[in-house]
């Protein structure tokens, strides 16, 4: 079956470190750099050939703008440049004008703008709709089966303004998860960016379980998301936009990789927290709420192990795509919340399955045998675009998920840690298939990258050089702060 949809994740636009980002000076500017160039040409390339001359949705499955560490401006001129490569002007279109945008950890403010645009609709319909009525509450999550019926303005904005071939395209936004679904109900592939398979991300559940002595594992996404999407806003969302304190944002993530350091930025954010909820709340945080724990007790363990954990799997995960940990929490989330979600829209869960995430920046594929599903399901990661150290380290890269009419899904391998030889080159790989249509799909799509392995091979080497370049910039960043403190302590 032809190709009809791609999903790409974390490309962390605007960030300084996103291999995509375009800087002129201190700038970013609307023109795409190399990299990106050179992936948009091969991609479109490969796509035509595989897509039988339909049109490609293109979803973007979180962490696309990086609102977290950099200011909207930049971000949305990034943004631009990715649609200087998707869809330029002047020749034949290959991507659907519809975008479907699925929140991460990073954007998840791009959730909380169609959160108040959808709710300030409603308000407006009240004197011309009799019947309409004040919402209770914001929308907290959208249906996962069903097509997305919210609109991000701002992006749907920015491709208007953009221009000719899509003057009339819109961004769509689904969260935290989207299903596509075949029509008898028996094939399905979710997406979800992978935020909530991250405890650091679901610290007020655990709080509020350790008050009800539960495990802090909420079974569906609404529970999971109401409890938790302030927290993800507060954490990273929109740091970018916070002046001194976004341009810090480098240094807490460089920090929370780090077990030690990661635990002294806990015990200090948490001090903070406790002292702002007794300054503004009147709140007693050494008050006894049950055998003796105290509510500063719990945002002291709740913040410092968030913080130690996500430092732990970091450095583990520089070996291996999953460790045991997030292995059990991508199980607790297929078998909780995501069935539960299957099973309130559809009223049973699909046998066949595939599980698109990304979040960590480690790409693989492979299947995993999940409580509640008739089959093993196939789960897939989109890796990422940025350093998160100086260099690249084994397991991390990026990939993207090629998806055709019939949910088969392959991964399209972009580049991996090179390990002291040549950047490997683009390949395509299965996992979680079922019988002659997935390796129908896998050759084609092999033959696809083999056709336009030249305009692969120059976005290897481009992506090669520019991995040099920022582990250089960034190394050379790393001592000048260095030597500021040596001369500072002095």
């Amino acid at each position: 079956m032809s190709l009809r949809t791609i999903v790409l994740s974390d490309l962390h636009l605007g960030a300084d470190d996103s291999l995509l980002t375009h800087r002129e000076g201190a700038h970013v500017v609307d023109e795409p750099g190399a990299v990106l160039a050179r992936f948009g040409e091969a991609l479109r390339a490969t796509a035509r050939d595989l897509a039988g001359g339909e049109k490609v949705q293109l979803v973007l499955l979180g962490d696309a703008l990086d609102l977290g560490l950099s200011p909207f401006g930049e971000v949305s001129r990034s943004f631009v440049q990715l649609l200087h490569c998707f869809f330029p002007a002047g020749v034949e279109q290959v991507f659907d004008p519809e975008i479907v945008y699925v929140p991460g950890n990073h954007d998840h403010h791009i959730w909380r703008m169609v959160q108040d645009h959808a709710f300030i609709s409603q308000v407006e319909k009240i004197e011309t709709h009799p019947g309409v009525k004040v919402p209770d509450d914001l929308e907290h999550i959208s249906l996962m089966t069903e097509r997305p019926q919210y609109e991000c303005r701002l992006l749907t904005a920015l491709m208007q303004r953009y221009g000719h071939p899509i003057a009339d395209g819109v961004v769509r936004v689904a969260y935290p998860n989207l299903a596509l679904v075949s029509d008898d109900g028996e094939a399905a592939v979710v997406m979800h960016h992978g935020h909530y398979l991250d405890a650091s991300y679901r610290l007020l559940s655990r709080i509020s379980g350790w008050l009800d002595d539960k495990d802090g594992l909420p079974d569906t996404t609404l529970d999971l998301e109401r409890q938790n999407g302030s927290w993800v806003d507060f954490l990273w969302s929109d740091l970018g936009s916070s002046g001194e304190v976004g341009e810090g944002a480098n240094t807490l993530y460089a920090t929370m990789l780090d077990a030690g350091a990661s635990h002294q930025l806990g015990e200090k954010i948490a001090s903070r927290i406790a002292d702002e909820l007794q300054k503004r709340m009147g709140v007693n945080t050494e008050a006894p709420l049950k055998y003796g724990i105290t509510p500063g007790n719990l945002i002291r363990a709740g913040v410092v192990l968030a913080a130690g954990r996500e430092a732990e799997v970091q450095r583990d995960g520089f070996r291996q795509a999953m460790s045991p940990s997030e292995t059990g929490d991508l199980l607790w989330y297929l078998s909780g919340p995501v069935r539960n979600q299957f099973e309130s829209e559809l009223g049973k869960v699909p046998k066949d399955v595939r599980f698109i995430f990304g979040h960590t920046h480690k790409p693989f594929q492979d299947q995993l045998s999940v409580p509640g599903y008739a089959h093993p399901v196939g789960v897939f990661n989109t890796g990422g675009w940025v350093l998160d150290e100086p260099k690249l380290m084994p397991c991390q890269g990026a990939s993207a998920i090629l998806i055709d009419g019939d949910l088969e899904a392959v991964s399209l391998r972009l580049f991996n840690d090179p390990a002291g030889v040549a950047m490997p080159e683009v390949r395509v790989s299965g996992g979680g298939g079922y019988g002659p249509k997935q390796d129908a799909f896998l050759a084609a799509a092999r033959e696809a990258v083999a056709e336009h392995s030249r305009k692969w091979s120059a976005f290897t080497a481009e992506v090669a050089h520019r991995i040099d370049e920022l582990s250089e910039a960034r190394v050379e960043r790393f001592l000048d702060l260095s030597e500021t403190a040596r001369e500072a302590a002095e």
